[in-house]
């Protein structure tokens, strides 16, 4: 029992220390939650690389928040209940994100009138079709930073938190996936052949 209360106690000065600005006092509590989080997640989500997203996601936003955390509850709770919140944008983002509607623009509503056209409708669905697979073809990197851009619509900043990378980085990866995907996407827009294309 004493134990106990002793490990509570570091555990709040931990808190205390990471709200006057100890980052190295939070590192302490995310090794601490770490495991306990992810797995929590992955029971949500099914997959581990979307449960390791999620929990650096989950990580991030406590971070940015822990001054509103007051002790009134358990901190597992409290970090739980945000967990929570990414998991349920998460799933929201995912039943959206096949159009990738912020980036191309398709007009959804235009083609779910109450009488539309066959063939605007199939050549919409081949058009998302043609963009998941150029998306593909993207290096790992270059695909990541896309999708937590674009799909999850994090900010520059956050994505460079979460891949530790400079944000400079990140815009030249993005910079760098928008020029791939015109170059692969060239040659439908020409009616062309496409070579990478696998149906």
């Amino acid at each position: 029992m004493k134990k106990k209360k002793e490990k509570q106690h570091d555990e709040h000065v931990l808190i205390h220390r990471t709200q006057h600005g100890d980052t190295e006092a939070f590192t302490s509590v995310v090794q601490k939650y770490y495991h306990r989080l992810y797995t929590h997640i992955l029971s949500r989500v099914k997959d581990s690389e979307t449960a390791k997203d999620l929990t650096q996601e989950t990580w991030m936003k406590a971070f940015r928040s822990i001054n509103t955390f007051r002790g009134d509850a358990a901190f597992y709770s409290w970090i739980y209940r945000i967990a929570e919140n990414v998991c349920i944008d998460h799933t929201r983002k995912q039943k959206t994100s096949h159009d990738i509607t912020p980036l191309y623009t398709v007009d959804e509503g235009r083609i779910t009138n109450a009488h539309p056209d066959p063939c605007e409708l199939l050549q919409q669905q081949e058009l998302r079709q043609i963009l998941r697979g150029a998306i593909v073809q993207l290096p790992s990197m270059r695909k990541k930073v896309f999708l937590l851009r674009y799909v999850q619509e994090l900010t520059i900043k956050d994505i460079a938190t979460l891949i530790n990378r400079s944000e400079g980085t990140v815009k030249t990866h993005l910079y760098k996936a928008h020029h791939q995907l015109r170059a692969l996407l060239t040659p439908y827009l020409k009616d062309e052949d496409i070579p990478w294309l696998a149906f």
